[in-house]
């Protein structure tokens, strides 16, 4: 009776929550809103520079949707986009060197100054934001 595949899995179940949790790729604890990546992964069929911005929510590790995020070059060129479902949003710019804020209520802003987006190169960023109640 006790080989019968249903009395196994007692002995794997204390094991499934360090399984489960074991690889993450977000900090699960940070009291602040940071920047975890930047880097040029490909080249653009145009001379515009393709920014990817993905943002993920500090507490939960889950995708922050509704997120304001600012990419601004000059005091008067300004250009805005709200994340998705995902947590995304994609900016296809004039290259240059820009200054990026994000900020969503509940959630610590994060600014970055000097990011220099060059003509034809795709970038990939991914933010984590934390909350103001910690």
């Amino acid at each position: 009776m006790l080989k019968h595949p249903i009395f196994r899995l007692f002995y794997i179940l204390p094991l499934l929550p360090s399984l489960c949790f074991a690889q993450t790729s977000v900090p699960l604890q940070t009291y602040n809103s940071e920047l975890l990546s930047f880097e040029s992964t490909g080249v653009a069929d145009n001379n515009r520079a393709i920014l990817h911005i993905q943002i993920f929510d500090a507490g939960t590790r889950e995708p922050t949707f509704g997120a304001t995020v600012l990419l601004r070059r000059d005091i008067d060129k300004m250009h805005g986009k709200v994340t998705n479902e995902y947590g995304s949003c994609t900016f296809i710019v004039a290259p240059a060197e820009y200054a990026l804020r994000v900020q969503m209520t509940g959630l610590k802003s994060l600014e970055k100054q000097s990011l220099i987006l060059e003509a034809g190169k795709i970038y990939e960023m991914k933010l984590v934001m934390a909350s103001t109640t910690r």
